[in-house]
């Protein structure tokens, strides 16, 4: 059965095409969850601002990447901008990734 953590792993798996950086450590993954029921992963994220150049990328990455978990069928992705991003979400592993 596919889990949360098999899609936060799956996730890692998408890069942000301007830092490299996969989108978990940089801090643009809300939530994951994966709804058994409707074999459905709902993810909701963000970008970095709003007019994100590589937005579409990003997005279009994370569904051709989730549709290869098993077990998932569909993928709702959210797009938000509440919260704001901010160069705080980014994970101590992305911190060290980007010289930071």
């Amino acid at each position: 059965m596919t889990t949360h953590e098999d899609l936060w792993s799956a996730l890692h798996d998408v890069p942000d095409p301007e830092t490299g950086l996969d989108i978990v450590d940089l801090g643009l993954v809300y939530e994951a969850t994966f709804q058994p029921d409707r074999a459905t992963a709902r993810i909701v994220a963000t970008f970095t601002t709003p007019a994100c150049p590589a937005g579409e990328v990003i997005a279009d990455a994370i569904v051709r990447r989730l549709e290869q978990v098993p077990g998932v069928v569909t993928v709702d992705l959210e797009i938000t901008f509440e919260p704001r991003w901010s160069p705080a979400r980014i994970s101590p592993a992305g911190r060290a990734h980007l010289g930071m």
